[in-house]
């Protein structure tokens, strides 16, 4: 198992149930995630408390064509 790298939590909702404790990298100053990793992070957190609606598909065909895959 990987330890959790040492960060330094925020004042604001630390370790509130995260399994990394003190050290969780999700509530770090300086988070040792790019941008891209940060705004699906927030998209995620938003969807979870319902500022954005959460997006739900029939079949996976549906799905594909959505993702333009």
């Amino acid at each position: 198992m990987i330890a959790a790298p040492e960060t330094e939590t925020s004042e604001v909702e630390t370790s509130t149930g995260c399994i990394y404790g003190e050290n969780c990298p999700l509530h770090a100053e300086n988070p040792p995630f790019n941008a891209v990793t940060l705004a699906a992070i927030q998209e995620a957190k938003d969807i979870a408390s319902g500022k954005i609606p959460g997006k739900w598909y029939h079949s996976l065909e549906e799905a594909r064509k959505d993702l333009g895959v």
